[in-house]
């Protein structure tokens, strides 16, 4: 690793992180690279959680909100299309109610517009906040830089989509339209099932994202930093400079807490009186194994909601979103939905060897909670990240790490803030 990034004070602190996921461990990561001491504490670190389950992709084009004026406009068939991309569980729907108040909030054009542009600049600092960390982890292995492909099946979607290409060239990032013929020839696996297509040059993928975050964590151990595997329960103050973290049968005390529990922060963050409109998307992946030769890059498939990855020894089809809050058992019909596209995509694939759920955190107007507590100097908030928790990951990581070294920011983090529904 590079020398330690100091912070101006040179002050080293005792730092408790709540959630061994990627933003956790490229928290851990940055903060040691500033110098100081830092515990990570899971109750299941590096099993299956979303960082296991996501699509892979590096997606430093993913500036557009979930809530958009064509979204809204298309809820009704969405949610009654078994189909459909997106689905509720009906009986969480008095639950979600709050949630989606705020999401039918964010998403008038000039709303999305600004979210366009906030999420933009953080996909910008991808590549600054990740590089230092896959080189610390010798993980550059892992990385493939093909790009990543959207296909549409007609006219009429790639029309539909025709605002969020725009949003993206207006906020810098490359989106190269493909015709079909030329779709064939960088995928000629593919069933000419689809109309067009978008490529994104500067996007990446990881071959195998679990492998990562293992790496990722193998590092912070080398450097003297400490995983424990428990569950926390609780964010005590003790004194007016330390906090403590009860976990099952013990406690861990620390000069400050970072919050990056995923789609379970929200507990924590109302200890200390942060309400925040937290819920969670499940998402569901099958695997193909032996089948990672079919594709060169991710592909999506925009009238599903879903990528197509190959990895190191299979091939991933990952995606949709069904809203049913953390207890939601698995659903047969998303995983039905999952491997019936994906053969008329690619016909000549054997049923799928394996199969997955997990759920994301997901704020209703698709930024992430990345700050300070309100109401407690010493607590920090990093998780809220939905669809683009791994790409983010590494920039989160280096603000949090920035913020308690009392380094100056390399952007302003106030559309950010834990409180800004309030």
């Amino acid at each position: 690793m590079e020398p330690a990034e100091m912070s101006p004070s040179s002050s080293t602190y005792e730092v408790a992180i709540i959630g061994a996921g990627f933003v956790g461990v490229a928290t851990a990561l940055w903060l040691q690279r500033q110098g100081h001491r830092v515990t990570l504490i899971d109750q299941d670190p590096f099993a299956e959680g979303a960082y296991y389950g996501n699509a892979c992709t590096i997606a430093t084009y993913a500036n557009i909100p979930v809530a958009t004026p064509q979204v809204i406009k298309q809820i009704p068939s969405l949610l009654f299309n078994p189909k459909s991309p997106l689905s509720i569980r009906w009986s969480y729907l008095p639950q979600l109610m709050p949630w989606l108040v705020r999401f039918l909030c964010a998403s008038p054009p000039g709303k999305v517009e600004s979210i366009a542009q906030k999420l933009a600049v953080l996909l910008s600092m991808v590549n600054r906040g990740f590089e230092p960390l896959f080189k610390v982890s010798n993980a550059h292995e892992l990385l493939e830089s093909n790009g990543t492909m959207y296909l549409y099946s007609s006219q009429k979607r790639i029309n539909n989509a025709r605002p969020e290409i725009d949003l993206r060239r207006q906020n810098g990032i490359s989106v190269q339209e493909l015709s079909q013929s030329e779709i064939a020839d960088l995928e000629p696996a593919l069933n000419r099932i689809y109309h067009s297509g978008l490529l994104f040059n500067d996007a990446y993928h990881i071959r195998n994202p679990l492998k990562l975050l293992n790496k990722m964590g193998q590092a912070v151990e080398r450097q003297g930093g400490l995983i424990v595997k428990n569950k926390a329960m609780t964010i005590k103050r003790l004194t007016p400079t330390k906090l403590s973290i009860v976990t099952e049968g013990s406690s861990i005390s620390a000069d400050k807490v970072v919050v990056a529990a995923g789609a379970w922060s929200r507990p924590f963050a109302a200890q200390f009186k942060d309400r925040v409109p937290l819920d969670t998307e499940q998402g569901y992946h099958l695997m193909y194994t032996g089948a990672q030769d079919l594709l060169n890059r991710p592909v999506g498939w925009a009238d599903v909601g879903f990528y197509m990855t190959p990895m190191d020894t299979a091939l991933r089809a990952a995606g949709t979103v069904e809203m049913g809050g953390v207890d939601n058992p698995s659903n047969p019909t998303r995983i039905n939905l999952i491997a019936e596209t994906v053969k008329t995509l690619l016909p000549q694939l054997n049923d799928h060897s394996s199969e997955w759920t997990g759920f994301r955190p997901s704020m209703p107007d698709s930024m992430p909670v990345i700050g300070p507590s309100a109401n407690d100097k010493d607590v920090f908030y990093a998780f809220g990240h939905g669809h683009i928790g791994m790409t983010l990951s590494g920039i989160t990581g280096k603000i949090i790490a920035d913020l308690i070294s009392n380094n100056p920011l390399d952007i302003d983090i106030s559309p950010f803030r834990v409180n800004r529904f309030n």
